[in-house]
């Protein structure tokens, strides 16, 4: 049976009892919390105000309907919501152990061409894909293994073969605008498991982390996040590299442990070069014509 909702709008957000909706339908005010905090102009143009302008479907992620789109859904308790219910968005599978999870996607202007398997174990997690216009989208595996989990997807981001693990309560992996993740690329936020000094027994290794992409970063084919904080707006990666820590913006990074091989660099989509929009989206001004 579908159990598709009316359609919302993010402009209706007075509750009558002197509270807020979230900025998406279906997420909690924990949830919106954490997504809002991300919203940051080195990550995205988006704006939390941007989110009122839009009207959502919300469907049942296990029903027909949503399955339809492209979403096969098992285990229950996941929400979609969509700004367009007649736009396929691609192949996706979701496994769920949890409760009160959230999969949006402003598909408005999507090609369809988003590919995942996407295992949420916890409860209360989202995971916000915004406009990827005719990119390509691959995810392996995205596994979301605590409560309160989220992955924010930015503008333009495209994907050629990306896996990922999050561990720890209320941490997520952020993906910022215009991002180009390569093939065999793996996001882990944290070691693992715990290393521990046996003189003493204190854990040396640190917790889960949030990792964040800024805009505009390229990382290449194999490489692997481990406990990455954050990679630096317009950086590249090099093939198979390990990162830890944080990546300064606009530099390569190559090795194992990656360390800065290049500064004062960036990359462009086009073997062309560097188009006028990608320099200014990392703060650089155009450049003078020849």
């Amino acid at each position: 049976m579908n159990k598709s909702l009316p359609v919302a709008s993010g402009k209706e957000r007075s509750t009558g009892k002197g509270q807020t909706r979230a900025m998406i339908p279906g997420i909690s005010t924990n949830a919106e919390a954490r997504l809002t905090g991300v919203l940051d102009p080195r990550v995205t143009d988006i704006a939390e105000d941007s989110f009122a302008a839009r009207d959502y479907t919300i469907l049942d992620a296990s029903d027909d309907e949503a399955k339809r789109l492209g979403v096969q859904c098992t285990g229950g308790g996941v929400t979609l919501v969509v700004t367009d219910p007649t736009r396929r968005l691609g192949d996706i599978r979701v496994q769920s152990g949890g409760r009160d999870n959230t999969l949006f996607f402003d598909n408005l202007a999507w090609g369809g061409n988003c590919y995942a398997t996407i295992r949420m174990l916890g409860s209360d997690t989202v995971m916000l894909f915004n406009d990827i216009g005719d990119e390509f989208v691959s995810m392996q595996d995205i596994y979301l293994r605590s409560n309160g989990q989220f992955v924010f997807w930015g503008r333009g981001a495209s994907a050629v073969g990306l896996s990922m693990e999050i561990e720890g309560e209320g941490v997520g992996v952020v993906i910022g605008d215009d991002a180009l993740i390569s093939n065999g690329v793996w996001i882990r936020n944290h070691d693992m498991h715990a290393i521990h000094d046996l003189r003493t027994g204190t854990r040396i290794n640190r917790p889960p982390v949030q990792t964040v992409l800024e805009r505009h970063v390229w990382l290449g084919h194999d490489a692997m996040l481990l406990a990455a904080e954050r990679i630096g707006t317009g950086a590249i990666v090099g093939t198979r590299a390990l990162v830890k820590g944080t990546v300064p913006p606009r530099v390569v990074v190559a090795g194992t442990p990656a360390r800065v091989i290049r500064e004062g660099v960036s990359w462009g989509r086009s073997n062309n070069g560097m188009i006028a929009a990608e320099r200014i989206s990392i703060g650089l001004p155009e450049l003078p014509e020849a």
